[in-house]
């Protein structure tokens, strides 16, 4: 069955180019990722249990549901009449340049005082691998560490601020400081996926302005996986380094997630209706008084046998509403990212920079779910992307910037920058 899950991925990746014609369309990347993940377990074939539960048939119904959500959205829905036919919001606002500097401002002090205050205070604590010690203090909560208070709501920025940048600017000086600021900001979590998730949202950019070539973002790509090996490396403890080996970190990273839905997934098996999909829901009803808590969003390691603790995006919607939940949500994910694209791909301003930050979910699937479980980030960091087109809008949308700061192409398929 895994192989018959494998072939429709493959068959979904080029149905999804020839009908895009874009490597950044959701067509492309949703079932893409799966089909490279798929090759790579078979040519590899990992020293991990084998796939023979309800994995394939939970990935081939999210692949479907996914993708006929999102053909029929960029398909049918209407582009002269009805709703969608009018102006969406602030479509035809250029953003305050301003403002995104203040941000690239606030950024470029907050990740060095964030950083700088883990560090020391790893040394008080006579840490001896200050990069496994700011790991950790970053996947526990009730680790010792730091408490930055209110600062931790700023945090979105800093991506925000490299997408608004990448998106506006032709500064060198200003892409320079926020490629510095988000590989910075890595080091503050230790986490690859920070770093990913920067590069995935600029590369996208770039390559939609074609100022890259798919050449380009292979280097990077290689770029990337030599930086996760090095990186992997020195956050681990000194004895666990004496074993390391770049092929088990590359399968434990890329395929146990799979491996662990496939073993450890229960369908049906939450203690509260939606718990998990719905957690943003149970964390503000506990704020408010209810003795339901929130799930953790940091997963149980278990171990196939290797030990891992994510269980690819389909493990939520699993758990808590089994295999029909992979399928509903997996529709409600293909209208989400269909209808972001088709708005991105008309050159809309606000979808494209949305469309940015997002995009890297989805290259991101084999991994964990994170528009849900990470629900009250992605509103802070949206809200964060709309304000310079609101402030832009009240002033006019001139913000009284020089001819150097020029908006530039913002889609290879758009016909004129700003114009819908």
């Amino acid at each position: 069955m895994l192989f018959i899950a494998f072939l429709i991925t493959i068959i979904f990746t080029f149905l999804g180019w020839y009908a895009s014609r874009d490597i950044f369309s959701p067509f492309v990347i949703q079932p893409g990722v799966w089909a490279g993940l798929l090759l790579l377990y078979y040519l590899v074939r990992p020293d991990f249990y084998p796939i023979t539960h309800d994995f394939p048939i939970a990935l081939v119904l999210w692949c479907v549901g996914f993708l006929s959500a999102a053909y029929a959205v960029f398909v049918w829905m209407p582009e002269k009449r009805g709703l969608v036919s009018e102006q969406p919001l602030l479509a035809s606002v250029q953003p305050s340049r301003r403002l995104i500097r203040v941000y690239i401002l606030v950024a470029l002090v907050l990740v060095p005082f964030m950083l700088i205050a883990l560090i020391r205070y790893g040394l008080e604590r006579g840490e001896v691998n200050l990069f496994l010690y700011i790991r950790m203090a970053s996947t526990m909560e009730d680790y010792d560490k730091p408490e930055f208070g209110l600062l931790n709501y700023l945090i979105p920025l800093i991506l925000v601020s490299l997408i608004l940048a990448f998106t506006y600017f032709k500064s060198k000086w200003a892409l320079t400081i926020v490629v510095l600021v988000n590989i910075a900001s890595g080091f503050i979590t230790m986490s690859k996926t920070a770093f990913f998730v920067a590069l995935i949202s600029a590369i996208f950019i770039l390559y939609s302005q074609k100022r890259i070539r798919v050449r380009t973002i292979g280097i990077w790509m290689v770029v990337f996986l030599l930086f996760s090996v090095w990186f992997q490396y020195v956050r681990m403890l000194e004895s666990e380094q004496e074993k390391f080996s770049i092929g088990n970190m590359l399968s434990l990273y890329t395929m146990s997630p799979c491996v662990a839905f496939d073993y450890y997934a229960e369908p049906l098996s939450a203690a509260h209706p939606g718990e998990h999909v719905f957690r943003f829901y149970y964390a503000i009803m506990h704020a408010l008084g209810s003795d339901v808590e929130p799930v953790r969003n940091i997963q149980t390691f278990v171990g196939v046998p290797e030990l891992t603790n994510t269980y690819t995006v389909l493990h939520p919607f699993y758990i808590d509403f089994g295999l029909w939940g992979v399928f509903i949500f997996g529709m409600l994910y293909g209208v989400f990212y269909g209808y972001l694209y088709k708005r991105a791909r008309a050159g809309n301003n606000i979808y494209f920079v949305i469309y940015a930050f997002f995009i890297s979910y989805l290259a991101l699937q084999f991994v964990q779910e994170d528009i849900f479980s990470l629900l009250s980030l992605n509103l802070q960091s949206v809200v964060f992307l709309l304000l310079p087109f609101v402030v832009g809008k009240r002033a006019g949308t001139k913000g009284g910037e020089g001819k150097e700061e020029e908006a530039l192409p913002i889609h290879k398929n758009a016909k004129a920058y700003g114009k819908d």
